[in-house]
């Protein structure tokens, strides 16, 4: 998890500042916060607050001690269903990846619309599995791991394509202004120059693997696929990236925002 903040932190930065421009003497919110990247992406931009919030105890440990010598900060271990916060205390709160876990929950937003100011900003960002493309193909072993994690998010809930249905799902749960705008990381790598990109491409195989590794024991306990095929899958994805064959790679995201209205 931290490695995964750690190479996502600059690309998380240009979209907060597109999304909302200045966050000086604001006070924010970052809900399903992990380690707490926020305060240090953040850390030039003299807002008021950061609270962070978090169901997982040990990444909010984790984040205390990384942003020890950061401005001004809260730590709190919160359901995001059943935020201790008082009524429309925050000028902004961020939602990184959260949604594709919870899916489209009513309890969920309707506790992120009600801290948040009337004309405060809610700012997500999530994934879209169905728009990643692999040229050549994936070896099936790789589609299949991806397809059975993707199996899991849904059985507990989540959606690894959520990220189209959430405009709508804004608009009639009080949020209107709302932005949409999808992020493409691509990665591609040419034939006899090994070198090409070789920075870029071990991220792709790090960061799947360690969001994977997370949930690998899930997998296997709920019998969606033995540990033999799971190494398989992970195995012949690193090889497809380091095959030497003219490579793409994209993945992308979306930035959902929209402004809390008074209705």
């Amino acid at each position: 998890m931290a490695l995964q903040s750690y190479l996502t932190a600059p690309y998380l930065f240009r979209q907060i500042k597109e999304a909302c421009g200045s966050c000086a003497d604001k006070s924010i919110a970052d809900i399903g916060s992990g380690i707490g990247m926020l305060p240090h992406i953040l850390e030039n931009e003299k807002y008021s607050r950061i609270v962070s919030a978090d169901l997982d105890i040990n990444f909010l440990n984790a984040a205390k001690k990384l942003t020890a010598s950061r401005g001004p900060s809260a730590f709190i271990n919160a359901d995001g269903a059943h935020l201790p916060f008082l009524d429309s205390v925050f000028d902004l709160v961020f939602v990184r990846y959260v949604f594709q876990h919870v899916g489209l929950s009513e309890d969920f937003i309707s506790e992120l619309r009600r801290i948040i100011k009337t004309g405060g900003k809610l700012v997500i960002m999530d994934i879209e599995e169905n728009l990643n493309v692999f040229y050549p193909g994936l070896p099936e072993s790789s589609k299949n791991l991806f397809k059975k994690y993707s199996e899991y998010q849904e059985l507990k809930g989540g959606d690894r394509n959520i990220s189209i249905k959430l405009p709508a799902f804004l608009s009639r749960n009080g949020f209107g202004g709302i932005t949409v705008k999808p992020y493409s990381d691509v990665f591609f790598g040419e034939e006899g120059r090994e070198d090409l990109n070789a920075a870029a491409l071990k991220n792709v195989f790090l960061l799947i693997q360690n969001e994977l590794e997370l949930v690998k024991e899930r997998l296997i306990e709920r019998k969606l696929m033995s540990l033999v095929d799971f190494h398989k899958g992970l195995n012949d994805y690193f090889r497809f990236l380091n095959s030497g064959k003219n490579l793409f790679v994209s993945k992308t995201e979306f930035l959902i925002a929209g402004v809390k209205t008074l209705s």
